[in-house]
């Protein structure tokens, strides 16, 4: 069989999507010959994939035939039995799935269609600039090219329920995320909570004024908390990064803050490791896939209830509580009173249930048989 993969982007700073296609490509890849295109970045900065050929196409609408012609020639060239597109919003990702429409109606044989949208028709992400891109891209071009889907892939129980609610397409089927757990080397030495992390896409879903608020909270509450540090590792827009700046300085938190930049492979891992808790304080996931990461290196982690992360209570090896600072603060009290030898506990139940729940193997077999149940 052949896959073609579709993703507008392979640049590290673009995040989680990133990620997810680097753990899927050498999985996927060793069961059917995989193609990934991209988008042709400006700055030639896409990670290197295994287990698959990497192809782009033009990234510029306003040269709408050259994108055409180069997308037209790949499939010419790849002859998918599978089309399988990721993420949504961008007019080219529209195109592209209108194209492709277009090409496999002269077909002879089959050529399915496929759609992972990644959690960006979550009604978190449709609300936001609602009237002004949301509204204009719906009826112009994105609830059609969800219509010319074979299938939706959902990564979570709670998206799979939205994209039936949403009603554009209800062939809807879940696949979770998933990484190479006995590929992560899980920490061995837990400390009494003080060093946070918070490692992710810089972004006004991610619910990072929240925890600034919920870290002032804490710190002013006793003197208990006022070593409580808090590391952020990410990239985003620049006028955000300044705001969140901002609030740190507003509410007395220069001390405790500190904001690193994007970080990549052993760096990100030791980050990881060496920090007490990660914590990911989001409106909005469709999967979050630090909280699989973090999990698999032992470290405990805060979430909100915007991930579909409540195995975390379940398996006792983090919080996952409501999207507001109340909760969030109540989570870390909790998360300070607990000792050293209950922080080895809650990571060695962490490294269990990401060995049970994340791995990608498993994952990409369920994906490998929708593409045989639907070819």
């Amino acid at each position: 069989m052949k896959v073609l993969q579709f993703i507008p982007s392979l640049r590290a700073a673009d995040g989680g999507t990133t990620t997810y296609m680097q753990q899927l490509a050498p999985a996927l890849g060793q069961l059917c010959e995989l193609h990934v295109c991209a988008l042709s970045g400006a700055n030639g900065d896409y990670v290197t994939l295994t287990g698959c050929l990497v192809h782009t196409i033009s990234a510029s609408v306003r040269h709408i035939g050259r994108m055409r012609r180069e997308w037209m020639e790949l499939l010419a060239n790849v002859q998918p039995d599978v089309v399988h597109i990721n993420c949504c919003w961008l007019p080219q990702i529209a195109l592209v799935t209108r194209w492709t429409d277009q090409w496999r109606a002269v077909r002879t044989s089959a050529v399915k269609l496929i759609l992972t949208p990644h959690g960006m028709l979550e009604p978190w992400i449709i609300a936001r600039h609602y009237w002004t891109r949301k509204v204009p891209a719906i009826w112009l071009y994105q609830r059609k090219a969800v219509r010319r889907c074979d299938l939706l892939i959902a990564t979570a129980n709670e998206e799979r329920d939205h994209l039936l609610q949403l009603g554009w397409n209800r062939r809807v089927a879940l696949v979770k995320n998933g990484i190479d757990v006995a590929a992560v080397t899980p920490k061995t030495h837990w400390n009494t909570p003080h060093d946070l992390l918070f490692m992710s896409r810089i972004h006004p879903k991610k619910g990072l004024e929240i925890l600034l608020e919920a870290l002032a909270n804490v710190r002013a509450a006793g003197t208990s908390a006022k070593n409580l540090t808090l590391t952020v590792a990410g990239t985003g827009e620049t006028d955000y990064i300044r705001q969140l700046h901002q609030r740190v300085e507003a509410l007395g938190l220069a001390d405790a803050v500190r904001f690193v930049g994007a970080v990549y492979g052993a760096e990100k891992w030791q980050l990881i490791r060496s920090a007490d808790a990660v914590i990911l304080p989001s409106y909005s996931e469709n999967y979050g896939l630090i909280v699989a990461e973090s999990l698999a290196a032992g470290t405990p982690v805060i979430t909100t209830t915007g991930t579909p992360w409540k195995s975390l209570q379940t398996a006792r090896c983090g919080w996952w509580v409501m999207a507001d600072a109340p909760s969030v603060t109540q989570a870390l009290t909790e998360l300070l009173q607990c000792t050293e030898s209950q922080m080895e506990e809650m990571g060695q139940r962490a490294r269990s249930l990401a060995e049970k729940d994340c791995s990608i193997t498993a994952k990409v077999r369920e994906l490998y048989q929708l593409y045989l149940a639907n070819n």
